[in-house]
């Protein structure tokens, strides 16, 4: 049998090679003592392994002329009916080829004679008489407004995504998602509201459950009250959020390790299964909302106890991924030791994002972007992350990582790499995981480590009254300014400026591209001209806009900047029930759920970000530079205004 991976990998190559449709497969059987050559077509062999529908289609779109031909004797039609194809599949070979009807097989027979005496226990009663109908009606006997879809401007969105998904191969499977460290905040304001919005649009399988494993002392009604609150802040119905409750469960362990915890957790899992025996396959995805510091325990746990027998296994790890490149390194090792990298799917929120997203269509989808898109025409780019709170209660945490560690080594790095890199081989689809992190390595290699003189450190005044910061001297910076080249041919000289900063004056995240000074502007207009930009908004209110100059309203021929603006929230999300907006992490975890990992952080790209920060953050400390303060609710250090006015050229 082919499951859906197969089939996609094989959509994928139809529409990237449609020359090999027309091109003969030769095998050789001598299993009768005497060698016999045959020759086959790709149809032909599709037709023989009960295809989904679309790949017929998309074969007979490559290579119509191939409904005509005999292979070993067969058409297309003959072994489509033979194999116990679907009624789509042989309405679409008639109406083909409607002569094929009447051509017999290398044993003299017809579609007809194939269905009586050589498809026997393909057909179901009902199945065999509608079949029979087409063939002996033919072309005339095909309603084709009762077996053509409806056309894509009449259906909704949302309907086009979930015909797509309930094709895929784990939507039919069962599925366990085991929730490691459940009774946290990551996982009660972020994973089970996820998985909820999941459930709610029909993208989880139809048979799943959900298990909550923690330390803590509870039982399944407690984890669902505890989880309730933060549930209910996604605007189901409480109809909606009750029955996702009731298929969440709770196991309670000793530790992260503990062994016999998860046996018993793996019992639980297979008792699930076994009410599912038709099922081709039951999955499993382990999400690890934990700390670092027990991902290895917990690893060793679930190898030994609850890898799947008749599925995947996925496990999603959440950040931080280590302080620094040694730290890294000990994390790769340990969960490198327990599961394979196709299954680790190392989750940074900001690749779900839309915005982030929308780059790759941006780039490789309008020819206008792609030929600015270099030093010739940029004249700096900006990645800033803004917020308007400090640690709130999270400084213990923070102290130990800072605005570096925590925003610009991983999510600002990552948004830099997909904005700077070259065309991968695939944007979307089953090829494009690899490709596009392929393309992301390039660019991180391209990078050199920073320097001191290329960072500025600021703190905002009053970080260190934070109960939960213990060393009241601290340095740990809470915003940072810093420049980077990517040393390739198409950006050598362009610098990158990363801003972050907590406590500043707005919460915004965006991309800017500015680009240089129109020649001779000045002149012309005896005024200043401004430069274009381009702004991709992240958060909050996703937008694109295009900062141009146009002539001043009346009789003045004097410039002035404009902006040509798309607002997401306007032109798309308005109308909830057509389009909607996920929340990244709901992104993400379908993402896994699909097996594509484009979105995750691979670990050449994890490893390659620390060596570009770690000597950086390593002669921060131990130099103990002190950082610039600043006020709380302000834009920042006004020290940084002049470092980034210089830095940017």
């Amino acid at each position: 049998a082919i499951d859906q991976r197969q089939w996609k990998s094989a959509l994928a190559r139809i529409h990237h090679a449609p020359h090999e449709c027309s091109t003969y497969t030769f095998r050789i059987d001598c299993s009768n003592g005497t060698c016999v050559k045959f020759r086959t077509l790709p149809l032909h062999e599709a037709c023989k392994r009960q295809p989904p529908p679309i790949i017929v289609l998309s074969l007979l779109g490559a290579y119509a002329k191939a409904a005509k031909i005999l292979c070993d004797g067969y058409l297309p039609l003959h072994l489509a009916v033979k194999f116990g194809c679907s009624m789509d599949i042989i309405q679409s070979l008639i109406l083909a080829y409607p002569l094929a009807l009447k051509v017999t097989n290398a044993d003299g027979k017809k579609a007809i004679d194939i269905l009586e005496t050589d498809s026997v226990g393909v057909w179901d009663a009902e199945k065999k008489d509608s079949v029979e109908k087409v063939l002996n009606d033919g072309v005339d006997g095909i309603n084709l407004e009762d077996s053509l879809p409806a056309p894509v401007e009449n259906l909704e969105k949302s309907d086009i995504v979930q015909t797509s998904l309930d094709e895929e191969g784990w939507k039919k499977a069962g599925l366990t998602i085991v929730v490691v460290g459940a009774s946290g905040d990551l996982a009660k304001k972020k994973t089970f509201p996820s998985l909820l919005n999941l459930y709610v649009d029909n993208l989880l399988p139809k048979d799943f459950i959900i298990h909550g494993y923690a330390r803590s002392n509870l039982n399944h009604d407690e984890l669902r009250e505890k989880l309730k609150p933060f549930l209910e802040k996604t605007g189901h119905t409480p109809e909606s959020i009750d029955t996702f409750l009731s298929n969440c469960f709770y196991k309670r362990g000793n530790g992260y390790g503990d062994i016999e915890s998860f046996q018993d957790l793996g019992r639980n899992i297979d008792s699930f299964e076994k009410q599912y025996p038709h099922k081709l396959g039951h999955n499993r995805l382990f999400y690890l909302a934990i700390p670092p510091n027990v991902f290895a325990e917990t690893g060793v746990a679930i190898k030994q106890t609850c890898m799947a027998g008749s599925g995947w296994t996925r496990v999603i790890v959440e950040k931080p991924f280590g302080r620094d490149l040694e730290s890294c390194e000990e994390l790769l090792a340990i969960l490198g030791k327990n599961f394979d990298e196709e299954q680790l799917y190392r989750i940074d929120h900001y690749l779900g994002k839309e915005m982030v997203q929308n780059l790759l269509v941006l780039r490789f989808g309008n020819l206008l972007f792609e030929r600015l898109w270099n030093r010739d025409n940029i004249k700096c780019v900006f990645l800033t992350f803004k917020e308007p709170f400090g640690t709130d209660g999270r400084g213990g945490y923070f102290d130990k990582y800072g605005i570096i560690r925590d925003i610009i080594q991983n999510h600002l790095m990552q948004v830099l790499s997909i904005l700077a890199m070259e065309a991968p081989t695939k944007v979307d689809g089953i090829e494009a995981g690899e490709s596009i992190r392929d393309a992301k390595v390039q660019v991180l290699k391209a990078i050199p480590p920073v320097e001191l003189d290329e960072c500025f450190l600021g703190q905002y005044k009053g970080y260190s009254d934070d109960p939960s910061i213990q060393n009241k001297g601290t340095k740990t910076p809470t915003y940072a300014a810093i420049r980077c080249f990517v040393r390739n041919p198409r950006w050598e000289g362009v610098p990158f400026i990363f801003k972050a900063g907590k406590a500043l004056d707005e919460r915004k995240a965006e991309i800017r591209i500015q680009f240089k000074d129109s020649p001779a502007s000045e002149f012309l207009f005896d005024s200043f001209c401004p430069r274009n930009e381009l702004v991709l908004r992240l958060q909050p209110d996703e937008a694109i806009y295009f900062k141009t100059n146009v002539k001043s309203p009346g009789f003045s021929s004097q410039p002035v900047q404009s902006e040509l603006e798309v607002n997401y929230s306007t032109r798309y999300f308005q109308n909830q029930s057509s389009h909607a907006n996920p929340d990244a992490y709901t992104r993400l975890i379908l993402d896994v759920l699909r097996g594509r990992s484009a979105a995750f952080v691979r670990e050449d790209e994890l490893r390659r970000s620390w060596e570009i920060f770690t000597p950086l953050l390593n002669e921060i400390e131990s130099r103990k530079i002190k950082p610039v303060t600043y006020k709380s609710g302000s834009r920042g250090p006004p020290e940084a205004d002049a470092f980034i006015k210089k830095k940017s050229g």
